[in-house]
């Protein structure tokens, strides 16, 4: 094979903003996202750039050399990097919530699993951790380790089994379940996605064969209140699930922002069915783009306060009661981002015509991809139920 001359060999940037950086890597992207989607994974030119970005490092504590970045340009970046391609942004989405997940370790640990250059995992409790001295013994079989083909460390999550049984459910109605990270060389690949869209993320299934963990490499999923983060600030109180949530209700944002952009450039370009007018001229068409377009406005807004409401809960140390409310408040709004979303994109595809059932096409992948992400678990209906019921004082679900 001949030597790939793109713009493979190009230095990301190592200075400005973090939104700045990541603006700059568009174009190396854009030019490799066909490049991802064939060969399942983020390809490495680009894992390359991010990681010499220090992009992979947004959502570590300060103290482990992360940046520690705030809810909007957390937001910021991800869409950023959704709007280039959405199967990069789902995966570099999922790597940095691994990355902020050491803030919940054993510090020293934490800052080990930190100075790696990316993780990935899956922390549904499909695994099973049972209480030994001083640690766990942990087993688990993992779907959907998004961004795990480039990763050098992986998180599972795990049902705490004391003396072979399950755990006694805390006070709070909240499941024994912990979170746990190993290392390279202690978990296995499976080699297993192909999918409908989001094909480039590298969502293998893996193993976690039976092996012992400290302590320290573990924390409480379903703490209840404000969640005991070791290391960092208020953000990590939110608990590793909300914070998990942020970056994929960003992707969306992206994904949607990218839709609106290609069918706009289509327009502006003359498509126009047979004996019609210009797309462009159609006012049914502009109502579209421009309803669209404000709503999509409007979920970026919506994604960024409702998130720091509860961050700003964490840093004033709310009552748990009134907490957990702003944690509900997270998870319905990222259910209601990708559903918006969902349509703006939809609406961007059906109004391309045959432009957008032809490959190579950006939009068409736009369509598989919020498809395939917006049927992620934390973007449940229930999201709107728990919410809901929360409202009106009835019992809510302890998962």
């Amino acid at each position: 094979m001949g030597t790939d001359s793109r713009s493979s060999t190009a230095s990301s940037p190592t200075t400005g903003t973090p939104l700045e950086r990541a603006r700059a890597l568009r174009e190396l992207i854009e030019e490799y996202a066909t490049d991802t989607e064939a060969g399942a994974t983020m390809v490495q030119p680009v894992v390359d750039a991010i990681t010499e970005s220090g992009l992979f490092n947004l959502l570590v504590p300060t103290e482990f050399g992360g940046m520690e970045a705030d809810i909007a340009t957390i937001v910021a970046v991800c869409e950023e990097l959704s709007f280039a391609d959405g199967a990069t942004g789902w995966a570099y989405a999922q790597n940095i919530t691994v990355g902020g997940c050491t803030a919940y370790l054993e510090p020293e640990v934490g800052r080990a699993f930190a100075a790696l250059p990316a993780g990935a995992g899956m922390f549904a409790p499909l695994g099973v951790a049972h209480e030994i001295d001083g640690g766990y013994r942990v087993s688990g079989n993992y779907p959907f380790g998004s961004g795990s083909g480039h990763a050098v460390y992986m998180g599972g999550g795990a049902l705490v089994m004391r003396d072979g049984e399950i755990a006694p459910i805390d006070e709070a109605g909240k499941m024994p379940v912990i979170g746990y990270c190993v290392h390279e060389g202690q978990f296995e690949l499976k080699g297993n996605w192909d999918v409908m869209g989001l094909k480039g993320t590298g969502s293998y299934d893996f193993e976690i064969p039976e092996q012992e963990i400290d302590a320290g490499q573990a924390w409480y999923i379903f703490a209840p209140g404000i969640s005991p983060y070791r290391t960092g600030g208020p953000i990590y109180g939110v608990g590793s699930m909300v914070l998990g949530t942020i970056s994929s209700a960003a992707w969306a944002v992206g994904v949607a922002a990218r839709a609106l952009h290609e069918v706009r450039e289509l327009a502006l370009a003359g498509r126009a069915r047979l004996g019609s007018e210009p797309l462009a001229e159609q006012p049914i068409f502009q109502r579209g783009l421009g309803l669209h377009s404000m709503a999509v406005e409007s979920i970026r807004l919506l994604c960024v306060d409702s998130y720091q409401q509860a961050v700003d809960g964490s840093a004033a140390r709310v009552p748990d009661a009134e907490f957990e409310q702003l944690l509900r408040n997270t998870k319905s709004a990222a259910k209601y981002v990708t559903e918006v979303s969902k349509a703006a994109v939809t609406w961007a595809w059906e109004q391309s015509g045959s432009v957008g059932m032809r490959n190579p096409s950006v939009l068409q992948r736009c369509f598989r991809d919020i498809y395939m992400g917006a049927g992620h678990q934390v973007f449940d209906d229930r999201n709107y139920l728990q919410q809901a019921r929360s409202q009106m004082g009835l019992e809510v679900s302890g998962f």
